[in-house]
This record gives structure tokens, sequence and C-alpha cells, in this order.
């Protein structure tokens, strides 16, 4: 597949949370400062968020999670509203894993549990690979992890059907309107219809137009070291992997690639949602992380 088309079908979004937010820490990871929030005690869990996203798309979950386990959310490299450590040249799903990495040393004492959406779940499988040791339990939502269907039969089909709906969105960014594509790539991706976003509520908006910055060194990023089916059949984890019942055919796929290629994994699906599950239904999804963390320990 060309790789602009990777990229753009990589650009599977998650979106932050409508929820009070808890005071900002740093933490250092790899020469630079990443903002984290965190809350309660006992395992930690980090939870890693996607595209055009922040450590906000976890609000909804602080509550549940740190009922029983240390919840720790923090913003990758580039994410979230501060200012940037250069100019974006280091940005790359590498660059996210290894950061991942040093949070999960920094802040997790030991193994950790891992919670990630979409393009997160790239990032999750990267780190998971290199440092199996760090996590004891994994939960992905809808991962996009680059090329990992490539060559499978529908594959580029199903990549192509997700790139039909990116026109207005690619518009947008054309034109250096990154917060307005910010909305178009939500709407495509969530299938909320054209101008969908916009009856959003406003707390999402904000952070999605917030974001909006990172879209051009995403599009633009190396593919680096990508996890294949055989590195994740070498990572003997707990892995839960979620995906939306009313999910794209790319989506499905890569959720059910995922699990088949990681040596002890299983998937389930989450009804009346598609790659918007942990955003309309965290209720749901923190039940389905506290229930596999709860297991596997």
């Amino acid at each position: 597949m060309h790789r602009m088309t990777e990229m753009l079908a990589a650009l599977l979004l998650c979106g932050p949370a409508a929820a009070a937010g808890a005071a900002e820490q740093m933490v250092a990871a790899n020469g630079t400062e990443l903002a984290y929030v965190e809350a309660g005690s006992g395992s930690p869990v980090v939870f890693v968020h996607g595209a055009i996203s922040d450590h906000r798309a976890w609000d909804p979950y602080r509550e549940a999670i740190a009922a029983r386990h240390h919840f720790i959310a923090y913003d990758q490299r580039y994410f979230g509203t501060r200012d940037w450590p250069d100019d974006g040249r280091n940005f790359s799903a590498d660059t996210h894993a290894a950061d991942l990495v040093a949070v999960a040393e920094a802040l997790g004492g030991g193994p950790v549990g891992l919670v990630a959406w979409s393009y997160g779940g790239d990032v999750a499988a990267r780190a998971a690979i290199a440092r199996p040791d760090l996590f004891s339990a994994i939960v992905l939502y809808e991962p996009d992890v680059a090329g990992l269907i490539d060559g499978l039969a529908g594959a580029s089909a199903a990549a192509e059907h997700v790139l039909a709906g990116f026109g207005p969105a690619i518009a947008a960014v054309e034109a250096g309107q990154l917060e307005d594509a910010s909305l178009r790539f939500i709407e495509a991706v969530f299938a909320l219809g054209e101008g969908g976003a916009e009856a959003e509520p406003e707390e999402w908006r904000n952070v999605w137009r917030e974001n909006g910055r990172t879209i051009p060194p995403f599009l633009s990023a190396p593919a680096g070291d990508t996890a294949t089916c055989a590195d994740l059949s070498a990572v003997r984890v707990p892995i839960l992997v979620v995906r939306g019942a009313q999910s794209t055919v790319y989506d499905v796929m890569m959720a059910e690639r995922l699990a088949a290629c990681a040596a002890n994994a299983l998937v389930l699906a989450m009804p009346d949602s598609n790659h918007d599950g942990p955003y309309r239904h965290p209720d749901l999804f923190a039940a389905m992380i506290g229930s596999f963390l709860d297991l596997a320990e």
C-alpha cells in the first residue's frame, strides 16, 4: 500500500472526554516532559490516547479505574496544549512507544496494565514488543497497527473505503485549516455525517481543535519499526482487543488480525459502537477494562 494511503488509513482517531479534569503533573521521558494525571492506588494502569486527542480522552474512566487501581493517563509527545519540545521532527510511533516505556517505568513501579485506543494501539504494540516484561495486561480498542493487515484479502478495499470518507478532512489540511480538519476527521471515523462534529459537546470540539496541529507531523511521520504478526506472536502478555459491533471492515479486520497474531489474546465486540466506542460508552468500556484486569491479575 502506498505510504500516504497507509498514513491516512491509519488516522483512526480518538477524542477527549467531557469530564472535569484532574490536576496535571509532568513526567520526564526521553529528553522531554509529558503531562499526565493520576488517581487512586493499587496496581498501575497506563492509558494511551489516539490521534487528535490527549489524556482528556480518559477523563470518564478515572473514577471507575481509580476505585481499584492506580489510574495514569498522559499526553503523548506533541499532543495536548503545551509547547512542543521541537518543531515536530521526532513525531513517530517509535518515538511515542519509547516514551510509553519511559512513562511506565517512571510512574508504574513495575509491570503495569495498559489501555490504548486507535493510534495508541500501534504505540502500545510497539512498546509491548520491545518490553513485554513491563506490562501485566493490555486492553486495546480498535488498535490501528501500521501495516498489520497489508496483503490480507480485502484489506486494500477496506482501506480505500475508509479513505473515501476523508475528502473534506484532507481538503482542510491542504488549505492549512487544521482545526477544521480535526473535526472533519472525527466526522469520518465516528460516522457522524457532514457537520456532525459541531453537534458534539463543546469540551470535545475544543480538544479536537487544539490537537489539530498534530495532523501534519502525523501524516509525514516515518513508519519506523512496525509491529508485525511474528513480533506480536512472541508477546505472551494477556491482551483483550475490543472492536465496535458497527465498525468499518478495516477496523474489524485490524482488531481480528491483532488478536489472531498475539500469543495470548481474545477479541470482543462492543454493541452499538463503531470507532467511537470508548467515547460513546465509557461506563461499558471501563467495566470491560476492569473485568479483564481482574482476570489477568
